[in-house]
């Protein structure tokens, strides 16, 4: 009986529709095969090499890249240099301990003579052919290692430069110095030097520049000299010490 309030008529079959199988498929059994992978076919010509970061080959000889060569010692402004000074001479080693006239580097330098060497002495230690003493540089020198008369004589030996070359120091640096900031002039770098009395200096420069050292020292009651060779000496022992003049003013233009 159908359900109260629907109508209930039978489905006709009609006999032309096809089949439809629903039936289940068998359950798998076992474990499903994988196919193995098949090797790819050889390309013709020799196969590609990979290469490796550590083991890599120049194209043109097929051989590895040789590291690049370590930087030789010549190429530092020590070995560059061509006249030194001299501070101090042990004879028994032949050794002299000084510094290049081009930047101030203290090094010490290899000597074959006989003779006594004065400090403040110029020693040739270039590679072309000078008509004096010519030296060979050993290397570096270290002021813990100096001599007590090596360190003090070493300021000293400076000063005697810059009297040599007093032009070139009143022109580059006396004649040019400016401001460095608002509140403090390139004068002021130099020990003793405050404000006023470099206000001063710069009034007594005026607009024609101080003609000689001796006019600078007259005229400003100092010792230009001492004054900058106390400066160079102060920026040997502390490479940090900013600025410096031995940067600005070296080498010298004689």
């Amino acid at each position: 009986m159908s359900r109260p309030g629907r109508d209930y008529t039978p489905r006709k079959y009609n006999k032309s529709t096809p089949n439809v199988d629903t039936s289940m498929p068998p359950p798998a059994t076992g474990r499903k095969e994988i196919p193995k992978p098949q090797k790819k076919p050889e390309q013709s010509g020799e196969p590609r090499r990979q290469q490796r970061p550590q083991q890599r080959r120049d194209t043109r000889g097929g051989q590895r890249q040789q590291r690049p060569q370590q930087r030789r010692k010549d190429a530092s402004p020590l070995y560059d240099a061509s006249w030194a000074r001299v501070v101090e001479f042990d004879a028994g080693d032949g050794v002299i301990t000084g510094f290049t006239e081009e930047s101030l580097i203290p090094c010490r330098i290899g000597i074959e003579t006989s003779e006594p060497i004065l400090p403040s002495s110029r020693i040739y230690i270039g590679n072309g052919k000078e008509d004096a003493p010519k030296g060979t540089i050993l290397g570096g020198a270290i002021f813990d290692r100096m001599s007590n008369s090596a360190k003090l004589d070493f300021p000293l030996i400076i000063q005697l430069f810059v009297e040599e070359f007093g032009m070139h120091f009143v022109q580059s640096f006396f004649n040019k110095a400016g401001n460095l900031s608002l509140k403090q002039h390139a004068f002021e770098l130099l020990d003793g030097i405050g404000s006023k009395k470099a206000l001063q200096m710069v009034e007594l420069r005026g607009s024609s520049g101080f003609a000689s050292l001796d006019e600078l020292n007259e005229k400003c009651s100092i010792d230009a000299a001492e004054l900058l060779a106390r400066r160079f000496f102060s920026e040997i022992e502390d490479r940090t010490l900013q600025p410096r003049l031995i940067d600005h003013l070296f080498p010298v233009n004689a």
